[in-house]
C-alpha cells in the first residue's frame, strides 16, 4: 500500500520547482505504480468500493440518486489527478466522508468545463476565476449549509495542496468561503427544541438498555448488549471499541478500574476509568464477549500459526488422515464451509443456481477443490490489510474483545466454525432502530417500547449523547467532559450539550438574589464551579476561598504565609460545607490514609521506638479533627451548604498560647456586623470517634 521497508507510507513529494507539468505527470505515475490501495478493482473502473463509506464515482450518475445508473466520467488529465489524489488521501487514513472530496471535485469539473468548452479539463488550469465559478456551483446545488462548509473546506484544502506540492504556481490564497454553522444544539426554536428531545435519550431508553443486559440469554442479545455498555459507562465512539482487547480491563495501583481505551478523530489513547457502581456491570460484558468470541479467536490464531492449512472444526466430516491436496466431494465441502443449507434436496451435491454465492460458483467451476483450496478461500475473506495486528491497538488480532464467527449472530443461520470478523457499524445501529427489510431489533426481542406504546429508535452515538448532557447538567467542567469523552477539542462539547432551555437556566434562578446587599449561597457558587466569596462562607473580608479539595482556605495571605504547611485538616482557617460530594470522598479518603498511619505509630510505641509516642498524638489529634468532619457532613439534620469550622480552642495561634500561659483573657468581643456570618457547627467528641471513652 505505498509503504517502505520501515512500514512508513511514503508520499510523493515534488521534485521540480516551476516544472508543473512534469510534477502533475510524476504524482500521477507514483500513485499508479506504488500505491496498491484499490488496485484489485482496476485503475480504468468508472468507481472505487472503499472498505467503509459511500462508492468513490469519478464523474456523474446519469440518474441522480439512482446507485445503479450509468455514470458520465470526468475527462482527460482530470480523471487521472482525482484517481492519484484520492489514492494517495485514503492510502493515509481511509475515512467514511471521502464522498465530500468526490463532490468538491464535481463543482470543480464543472467550472473548468464552464471555462473552456473547446479544451480538455486539467487541474493544472485552475485559477482564481475557477474557484469564484466553483464556488458560485457548490452554493446552486448544496441546499445545506453544514454540507456547503464541508466541501468549501476540501476545497480550501486542494488549494493549498496543489501550491505546495508545485502542481499549480499562480493560485491565490484561498479560505473556505462558507461559514461554519451553529449546530443544531445550541440554537433557539422549535426545531432546535425538538432535536435536543429526539437526539437526547430518555432515562425510560437508557434503564430498557439496562433490562435487555440483565435479560440476556441468546448469544446475539448477550453480544450486543455487551458491546453497548462498554459505550454506557463513559463516552465512546462505537468505532472506538474495535480497539479493544481482551485485556483491555485492568485495575490499577490505587486499587481502581479502568479500560485502555484508543482514542480517535485526534485524541491520543488513554484509560477510561470505571466508576464503582458501573464496575460490575463492565466486568460481566468483558467476560459475555471473552466466552462468545473463544471460537473466533482459536481460528483466527490458527490462520496465523498454520497459514497453509485449514482450520478442521468439528463440522468437517472428512477422515483425520485426508491430506490438504486430496479432492473433496461437494457434501464435504458444505460441512467444512458450514453451508449443508445449499446442498439439494440429496442432501449431497450443489446446484449452481442465483442462491448460491458468488464464491461458491465461482469454486464449483474448478475441477477440484481441497483442503488447501478452501484455506485460500478463507485467508482471502476474513485477513485485513493489517493483519495479523489491530491497526488500533497494534495487537494480534486473536486478542479483539469484540472477534466472533461469521453469521454467529443471525440465530437462523450456521456460524461458520473456521471464520473471525469483527462487526460494522450498521450492525449495531440495526440492533437499535429498525430498518426495512432487516432483522429483529433488540428492543422488539425483548418486547421494549417507549412508554406511549410507539417503537424505540436510537443510534450508537446518542448514549455519548446522554452522557455528555448529564455530566454538563451535574455542573462538570468542560475541560473535564472533553478528557472523559475523548475529544481533542472542548470548543465541540457544545454539539453534545443537549440540556433543555429550563436546565440551562437553572443556573441564572439558582444565583438570582433578592437585593444587591445579598448573595448567592456558597453550595450554589461551588455547585456551578464559580468562585466562593469569603463573605458567602461567613467571613467578613472581601476576597475569594482557594478550594482544598476538602473544603475551602480564608486565610489572608497579604498578611502572613501558610503557618500549618498545608495542614488543612486541622486548620481553624479552613472551612468545609455541607451537601459537596467529592469533599466527603476526600475526607474518607484521608480517614483511611491516617488510620493507617496511626497503627503504625501504635506498634511502634508498643516497641519503645523512639518519638513514637508523639507521632501516635500526633496522627490521633488529626484523626479526631477527621471522623468529626465527616460525621458532621454526614448528618442529615443539617442542612445542604452548613458551614464546618474547627474551633478556635483547637488550634490556638502563638499569641493565644502566650496568653493562655500568663492566666490572661483570650476572647474577643466581636464588634464586626454579624449579619451574613454564619455560625460553625461542631458537636462531636473527638475521643468518641477515636474509641477512648
Amino acid at each position: 500500500m505505498g509503504k517502505s521497508d520501515n512500514n512508513v507510507i511514503k508520499l510523493w513529494q515534488a521534485k521540480h520547482d516551476k516544472d508543473t507539468q512534469r510534477n502533475l505527470a510524476e504524482f500521477i505515475l507514483f500513485a499508479q505504480s506504488e500505491l496498491t490501495l484499490y488496485k484489485e478493482q482496476g485503475w480504468d473502473a468508472p468507481s472505487w468500493k472503499p472498505n467503509k463509506g459511500q462508492v468513490l464515482v469519478f464523474g456523474f450518475r446519469q440518474t441522480e440518486g439512482n446507485n445503479y445508473s450509468p455514470i458520465d466520467i470526468f475527462k482527460g488529465p482530470y480523471l487521472e489527478f482525482v484517481k492519484a489524489f484520492m489514492r494517495q488521501q485514503m492510502t493515509l487514513k481511509e475515512i467514511t466522508s471521502a464522498h465530500l472530496w468526490i463532490s468538491m471535485f464535481r463543482n470543480l469539473y464543472l467550472a473548468l468545463v464552464a471555462q473552456e468548452d473547446d479544451k480538455v479539463p486539467c487541474i493544472r488550469d485552475v485559477t482564481g476565476q475557477t474557484l469564484k465559478d466553483a464556488v458560485a456551483i457548490i452554493k446552486q446545488s448544496e441546499n445545506n449549509l453544514t454540507r456547503r462548509y464541508q466541501i468549501g473546506g476540501k476545497l480550501t484544502s486542494l488549494v493549498k495542496w496543489l501550491l505546495d506540492e508545485r502542481i499549480v504556481l499562480t493560485l491565490p490564497t484561498f479560505k473556505n468561503p462558507f461559514p461554519k454553522q451553529v449546530h443544531t444544539s445550541e440554537q433557539l426554536g422549535e426545531e432546535a427544541d425538538r432535536f435536543r428531545e429526539e437526539r437526547c435519550p430518555t432515562m425510560h431508553e437508557m434503564l430498557s438498555l439496562a433490562e435487555c443486559f440483565a435479560r440476556a440469554e441468546a448469544v446475539q442479545d448477550k453480544y450486543y448488549t455487551s458491546a453497548l455498555v462498554l459505550l454506557c459507562f463513559a463516552p465512546g465512539r462505537i468505532n472506538e471499541l474495535d480497539g479493544l482487547t481482551i485485556h483491555s480491563l485492568q485495575q490499577g495501583d490505587d486499587d481502581g478500574w479502568y479500560i485502555v481505551w484508543h482514542g480517535s478523530k485526534g485524541y491520543p489513547d488513554h484509560r477510561k476509568s470505571i466508576p464503582p457502581l458501573m464496575l460490575d456491570v463492565v466486568k460481566e460484558a468483558f467476560n459475555r464477549l471473552i466466552e462468545i468470541g473463544k471460537p473466533a479467536r482459536a481460528c483466527a490464531k490458527w490462520a496465523y500459526e498454520h497459514p497453509n492449512e485449514f482450520y478442521k472444526h468439528e463440522g468437517c466430516i472428512t477422515q483425520p488422515d485426508h491430506k490438504a491436496s486430496q479432492p473433496l466431494s461437494h457434501l464435504q465441502i458444505a460441512n467444512a464451509m458450514s453451508i449443508v443449507g445449499f446442498l439439494n434436496k440429496n442432501g449431497v451435491t450443489f446446484q449452481h443456481t442465483k442462491a448460491l454465492t458468488n464464491w461458491l460458483n465461482a469454486l464449483l467451476d474448478e475441477k477440484t477443490v481441497t483442503y488447501s483450496r478452501l484455506n485460500e478461500v478463507v485467508h482471502q475473506k476474513y485477513k485485513n490489510k493489517s493483519w495479523p495486528n489491530n491497526p488500533d491497538s497494534k495487537r494480534p488480532v486473536w486478542e479483539n474483545l469484540l472477534l466472533y464467527r461469521d453469521l454467529e449472530l443471525k440465530p437462523k443461520s450456521a456460524a461458520k466454525q473456521f471464520s473471525w470478523t469483527m462487526p460494522t457499524i450498521n450492525a449495531f445501529n440495526e440492533q437499535l432502530n429498525k430498518k426495512p427489510k432487516s432483522m429483529s431489533t433488540l428492543w422488539e426481542r425483548f418486547n421494549m417500547t417507549q412508554e406511549d406504546g410507539t417503537p424505540i429508535a436510537l443510534t450508537t452515538h446518542q448514549f455519548r449523547v446522554w452522557l455528555n448532557t448529564h455530566a454538563k447538567i451535574g455542573g462538570v467542567d468542560d475541560w473535564k467532559i472533553a478528557q472523559w469523552s475523548g475529544r481533542a477539542d472542548y470548543r465541540q462539547n457544545s454539539a453534545y450539550d443537549l440540556r433543555t432551555l429550563e436546565q440551562k437556566s437553572r443556573l441564572s434562578t439558582e444565583l438570582m438574589v433578592a437585593s444587591y446587599d445579598d448573595m448567592p449561597s456558597a453550595i450554589i457558587l461551588r455547585k456551578y464551579n464559580l468562585p466562593v466569596t469569603l463573605k458567602s462562607v461567613g467571613i467578613d473580608r472581601e476576597g475569594i476561598a482557594d478550594f482544598t479539595g476538602i473544603g475551602f482556605c480564608t486565610h489572608n495571605f497579604a498578611q502572613t504565609p501558610c503557618t500549618k504547611a498545608g495542614e488543612c485538616v486541622t486548620c481553624k482557617e479552613h472551612v468545609c460545607l455541607t451537601g459537596i460530594p467529592e469533599t466527603l470522598e476526600e475526607l474518607e479518603q484521608l480517614d483511611k490514609l491516617i488510620s493507617e498511619q496511626l497503627d503504625k505509630a501504635i506498634q511502634a510505641n508498643g516497641k519503645d521506638v523512639f518519638g513514637a509516642d508523639r507521632w501516635v498524638t500526633h496522627h490521633g489529634w488529626k484523626l479526631g479533627h477527621i471522623r468529626t468532619l465527616i460525621a458532621i457532613m454526614k448528618d442529615e439534620s443539617l442542612s445542604e451548604g452548613t458551614v464546618i469550622q474547627i474551633p478556635v480552642e483547637h488550634d490556638p495561634s502563638p499569641t493565644r498560647r502566650a496568653l493562655e500561659d500568663k492566666k490572661m483573657v483570650t476572647d474577643l468581643e466581636d464588634r464586626c456586623n454579624t449579619k451574613a456570618q454564619i455560625k460553625p457547627q461542631f458537636n462531636a467528641n473527638i475521643k468518641k470517634l477515636l474509641g477512648f471513652g
